[in-house]
């Protein structure tokens, strides 16, 4: 798959490593070897800014295609969108029963051509 209704590959804001998501009975959170941060099974969070150039149409940004700004193996969740260009009245629908693997899904249905959206994603 790839984007679509992206201009660009987005802007990375926050790509980070949360100390969670392990499964109950492993102890490699602890580190192993000490000093390797890699944590098995541990999650995400990534925070992206994506410009819209349809902002009325559905948006897909595709944690495989390796020259996204944050990619992954697995989408989480979506915690929140947020235009940052015409955030007032501005609704968003979260396609999350469409979202996919690797794939986050939304409309933006009353935004404007080019708008900034910034999404925030928990991902593997």
């Amino acid at each position: 798959m790839a984007n679509d209704n992206i201009t660009g590959n987005g802007t990375r804001v926050l790509d980070t490593r949360l100390w969670a998501g392990s499964p109950q009975d492993s102890t490699a959170w602890l580190q192993a070897p000490i000093g390797s941060n890699a944590a098995v099974g541990a999650i995400n969070m990534g925070i992206i800014d994506l410009i819209i150039p349809d902002g009325d149409a559905a948006v897909i940004y595709d944690l495989g295609l390796a020259t996204n700004a944050i990619t992954g193996s697995e989408l989480i969740g979506i915690l929140s969108i947020h235009n940052t260009t015409t955030a007032a009245a501005n609704t968003f629908t979260v396609a999350g029963n469409i979202s996919t693997n690797s794939l986050l899904k939304f409309i933006t249905a009353e935004g404007q051509n080019d708008d900034v959206v910034r999404v925030t994603f928990l991902y593997r």
